[in-house]
């Protein structure tokens, strides 16, 4: 509980990764934040989301009795849960 509410401690990746974790194969291209490679993915995943969220927003209007959307809402519940504990 009390790394939820502070935050969680930095961790050098020597304690826990093995030395090399970060290079690739030769000829392999490493990754860089904010290459044009990392956008063009950041688009389709948010793009995805935004289909997604459309989607549950089509099934709330069409299908508008009790346990379909208290199921999805509780699934979209869990969900985000996950997404702002995890990082």
């Amino acid at each position: 509980m009390m790394n939820f509410l502070f935050g969680r401690p930095k961790l050098d990746t020597k304690e826990y990764m093995v030395d090399g974790w970060d290079r690739g194969p030769r000829g392999s291209h490493p990754y860089k934040r904010g290459s044009l490679h990392n956008k063009i993915g950041m688009v389709l995943m948010w793009s995805f989301y935004g289909i997604v969220i459309a989607q549950l927003i089509h099934a709330f209007i069409v299908l508008p009795f009790f346990p379909i959307w208290a199921t999805i809402s509780a699934i979209m519940v869990l969900m985000s849960i996950v997404v702002i504990v995890a990082p």
